[in-house]
């Protein structure tokens, strides 16, 4: 699996959609831009809670959301820490680290065991959800959606790949 490459592009599409989220959010009704920034929030904190069990470190949350709405700027600091986190874990994990099984428990209590991998499939299955539900968030306002797929990103990334065959 191409990991550092899927996060490199969950990065690329976070701040894509942050980007054009932010320039248009006056334009969203509160309870709009609201479920935009919560909805974007809940994949930060749950990014949060998984970086935790990778590490064996204390997860810092306790819910799969904050109580607190933060700012959009709250927002995207902590989402760019965690996408640089995740795209260097990602460009260094051996073959080992992705088998590896963790043990953990669910913020609602409930347990789980995944490996690295399945838990990094996880985050960036996760995350796209997300982020589309987010868009949409933006298309029900008839604002403009960012144009996040992975093939625009490898060939913004990758100039090369629009040669003509």
């Amino acid at each position: 699996m191409q990991f550092a490459k899927a996060f490199q592009y969950k990065k690329w599409a976070n701040t894509e959609l942050l980007n054009l989220g932010e320039q248009q959010f006056s334009q969203l009704p509160e309870s709009d831009g609201t479920f935009f920034i919560r909805i974007l929030n809940h994949t930060t904190v749950v990014d949060s809670l998984f970086i935790s069990r990778i590490l064996g470190e204390p997860e810092k949350y306790s819910a799969d959301n904050t109580v607190e709405t933060p700012t959009l700027s709250e927002l995207r600091e902590t989402m760019a820490q965690n996408d640089a986190w995740l795209v260097d874990y990602a460009q260094s994990a051996s073959e080992k680290e992705l088998n590896r099984s963790i043990s953990f428990k669910f913020v609602d209590g409930d347990t789980g065991q995944l490996s690295v991998a399945e838990i990094l499939l996880h985050l960036l299955t996760h995350g796209s959800n997300h982020r589309g539900m987010a868009s949409k968030t933006l298309a029900q306002n008839n604002l403009a959606r960012p144009k996040d797929t992975f093939t625009r990103y490898l060939h913004q990334v990758e100039p090369s790949r629009r040669t003509r065959i």
